[in-house]
């Protein structure tokens, strides 16, 4: 892979993260409800991903109590993203050891001192295939498709509530 695809690689990971996490922070404000105008935004921005996620399942466990295959739909779409999210901290955070691309695989090292059971180790490092990546890329696409779909349901769920509050 050429320096210059293996960047264009990069950059779609860089994007697809970030795009993932804003519709996270939408998900979040629209469990909130849109008239939290004070609380909804100080609660939602600059959470880590793993508070984002985790604050998402608790406003949903009671937002969500009478719409049970929403609220699974919601659970199954935030597990494959906190699947994901180690492996999204070591590639946005992580050092990339490109040297020469025409060879793979590249490698990403995140420094973190940890004891592995015999000895410190102050680095975690991955190998990286154009393949690898390609696929990275298409698992975010999709995940922040599903997750599109989760706000229109979301959106369209809380019409329905208005509309029967105000019906009543």
């Amino acid at each position: 892979m050429r320096n210059d695809v293996l960047f264009l690689r990069i950059g779609e990971l860089t994007v697809q993260f970030a795009t993932l996490e804003h519709r996270l922070q939408q998900v979040l404000g629209l469990l909130l409800g849109q008239d939290n105008v004070l609380i909804g935004p100080l609660f939602i921005h600059n959470l880590s991903l793993a508070t984002l996620l985790r604050k998402i399942r608790v406003v949903a466990q009671y937002r969500l109590r009478e719409n049970g295959p929403l609220l699974r739909e919601l659970e199954r779409t935030l597990r494959a993203i906190d699947a994901i999210r180690e492996e999204r901290n070591l590639l946005i955070h992580g050092e990339w050891q490109i040297k020469d691309t025409e060879t793979f695989p590249v490698k990403v090292r995140v420094f973190r001192m940890r004891y592995d059971g015999s000895d410190w180790q102050e680095f975690t490092e991955t190998a990286l295939t154009e393949k690898k990546i390609t696929r990275l890329v298409r698992r975010l696409k999709g995940l922040g498709n599903d997750v599109d779909h989760l706000i229109e349901e979301l959106g369209s769920s809380q019409t329905a509530r208005q509309t029967a509050g105000e019906a009543s």
